[in-house]
């Protein structure tokens, strides 16, 4: 029997397999013959299968690992996996991989038995943009924070921009975005969306917040500086989002917020306290 085309098996990976005898194939238990095109940068998690496999490498390297010891199985060259070791396969070159698999018996993903990798969350990154005298002191310890937050938040593969500065620059922002001449204690510019496959970490946009406000506002309610700061933080945070507070069922959706990042009530917490006092004059 002549077999000129296989059946092409599924990936998720990017590797291209092509099946001409086997389980999924001709029904055959007994043997596999399959003939896979692996990317640069492939590789799949470590295995310890009921089966004897043999490749047989055409172009490029195909990088084995089998229990620790690394093989380099070139173009023209043989690989030998016993059955029962644990095995790991990559393709470590700059081009993609093109080899032949003999598997006895067949191969059934069953029989591999490839190990589960847990996927390690993405870092969050936080820039700090100092333009305040006070401001550098704070610079490492407010990054360390704004990490925390987001990790409380659930966020992985994120990047936030902060930036300190005084009341000068925060009015000239308020004038020019949101057309109040006054200055005010944080501002958030959210990022918006990028295109889905976008590469690098997603972009949640700008916030600013004023040290001289904070300075004031800490000494009025007795809160140190950096309290009053991480409560903007918080606010600010949760506007880039997407939260907001202007009607009460997303002011409390907001404010429950605030208090899982700074363990105790926030800034909306505090305005609707505010806003039932006066209700109550």
């Amino acid at each position: 029997m002549r077999l000129r085309k296989g059946k092409l098996i599924p990936r998720e990976d990017g590797k291209r397999i092509e099946e001409f005898i086997g389980a999924a194939t001709t029904g055959n238990p007994s043997v596999s013959v399959a003939r896979m095109l692996a990317p640069p940068g492939w590789s799949e998690p470590a295995q310890k299968p009921e089966f004897d496999e043999a490749v047989l490498v055409l172009r490029g390297e195909l990088t084995l690992v089998i229990d620790g010891k690394r093989e380099r199985i070139a173009a023209g060259e043989v690989g030998w996996v016993p059955r029962g070791r644990r095995v790991t396969y990559s393709n470590d070159g700059q081009g993609a991989c093109d080899y032949w698999s003999i598997c006895a018996p067949a191969f059934r993903p069953e029989l591999a038995h490839a190990e589960t990798v847990e996927e390690t969350p993405e870092a969050n990154h936080v820039t700090v943009q100092v333009a305040h005298a006070q401001g550098e002191a704070m610079e490492k310890w407010l990054a360390s924070l704004g990490r925390t937050y987001m990790d409380r938040l659930d966020l992985h593969g994120c990047e936030l921009s902060l930036s300190l500065v005084g009341d000068r620059a925060i009015r000239r922002l308020n004038r020019t975005w949101r057309k109040k001449d006054k200055a005010t204690d944080v501002l958030s510019f959210p990022a918006g969306d990028l295109p889905k496959g976008t590469p690098g970490p997603r972009q949640l946009g700008d916030v600013v917040i004023s040290l001289d406000t904070a300075k004031r506002q800490a000494k009025e309610y007795s809160r140190t500086l950096e309290q009053e700061v991480s409560r903007y933080l918080a606010h600010g945070l949760l506007h880039l989002l997407g939260h907001d507070h202007e009607r009460p069922q997303d002011a409390r959706k907001m404010a429950t917020l605030e208090e899982k990042l700074l363990g105790q009530g926030g800034m909306v917490a505090d305005a609707v306290r505010a806003s039932r006092a006066r209700r109550l004059v």
